[in-house]
């Protein structure tokens, strides 16, 4: 565990309108002591499956204890509960709308609760900023070692909004994927992960197939091929990865999410 307490912060905010540093204040009021990391803030907007993503590749490469906030709440104000989840070594604190779909997946013995108590919320919370009223501080009351347990019931993990994050299926003699994040540079990342891939074919004798294009083998770094090339290879993440080299795939020729992405050996 860190020597000081850290807490993430995950938004759709952008940097405009002063909720992150509102948030940030929220904590550091509770607790000056925390460090607060900024994880992202330009995730689309009310783009859950996006924030679900970008946190379930990011997560574990914090201290065991880092308290993980997510707050991409389309659904603010309406039914879905605020959550607290003990999850590995991590708390994640956020709404129940998907957006640990990931966490979820990849964790065993996950415990969830619902942030109900008063004392662990903003005085007044308002039906439009959860984020500042009562997710921060629900984080700053943990990171002063309050127990998820003491901010509200038990809920039952099987009754967790979850997201439809498909995984590569084989159809005869392809492997089948699909786009699921489009990153900052406008490369496409598929839900294709070497493991996936290494148990179909090797990286050296398939053929790939998104939108008529097709590509023969991986690259091994961005630095391969020619400008302007559609190329695939690993990215950081372990998933599959579609650019076109050193130019922005996604606003050049409009391929994103949900694409269609099939694999074959070469012959």
């Amino acid at each position: 565990m860190a020597d000081r307490p850290i807490i993430t912060l995950l938004t759709d905010f952008g940097w405009g309108d002063g909720h992150i540093g509102v948030m940030k204040g929220v904590i550091l009021d509770i607790n000056p002591d925390c460090l607060i990391v900024d994880l992202a803030h330009h995730i689309s907007p009310h783009d859950v499956m996006g924030a679900a993503f970008v946190l379930g590749q990011t997560y574990t490469f914090f201290p065991p204890g880092t308290i993980h906030v997510a707050v991409v709440d389309p659904g603010v104000g309406g039914p879905r509960k605020p959550l607290v989840l003990e999850a590995g070594d991590y708390l994640f604190v956020g709404p129940d709308n998907g957006v640990f779909t990931l966490v979820l997946k990849q964790e065993e013995g996950v415990r969830v609760y619902e942030l109900i108590e008063e004392r662990f919320r903003l005085p007044r919370v308002s039906q439009t900023f959860h984020g500042r009223d009562i997710f921060a501080p629900a984080a700053a009351h943990l990171s002063l070692e309050v127990t998820p347990e003491e901010m509200g019931p038990a809920v039952d993990i099987n009754e967790l909004t979850t997201l439809a994050i498909p995984d590569p299926v084989l159809d005869g003699e392809a492997l089948l994927g699909e786009v699921i994040w489009v990153d900052h540079f406008g490369n496409l990342v598929t839900n294709i992960s070497q493991e996936a891939l290494g148990a179909f074919a090797p990286d050296e004798t398939i053929e790939i197939e998104i939108k008529g294009e097709r590509v023969r083998g991986l690259k091994t770094s961005y630095e391969e091929g020619e400008e302007g090339e559609v190329i695939a290879l690993w990215g950081s993440a372990g998933f599959l990865e579609i650019a076109l080299k050193e130019r922005n795939l996604h606003s050049e020729l409009g391929w994103g999410r949900g694409e269609k992405v099939r694999i074959r050996r070469r012959q």
